[in-house]
């Protein structure tokens, strides 16, 4: 196997570009983060359509102290408690 200048160029682009994409996304997690939920929120939401609610995402930690819990999955509860509660008031105004 014959290895020239090209195949080391081609491994230090790579590894940059790895590089620089992690900063990006480690810098913008966030942010990304959030966009992926609002939008499997939307999708989620347009197919139930006052279906029976989806009790998945809710996880039953007994032994998890609130200190322990991120942020971010709060907010993801917070939202999931929302849709259920709508959800139920769809229910109740349609009988």
């Amino acid at each position: 196997m014959n290895i020239d200048k090209d195949f080391f160029w081609g491994i230090g682009i790579g590894v940059l570009a790895g590089a620089l994409g992690y900063k990006l996304y480690a810098d913008n997690k966030q942010t990304i983060m959030e966009s992926l939920n609002n939008i499997k929120n939307k999708l989620g939401s347009e197919s139930s359509n006052c279906t029976e609610p989806q009790i998945a995402g809710i996880t039953d930690d007994s032994e998890s102290e609130p200190a322990e819990i991120d942020l971010a999955e709060l907010e993801k509860q917070k939202e999931h408690l929302e849709d259920l509660i709508a959800e139920q008031q769809c229910k109740k105004s349609e009988a």
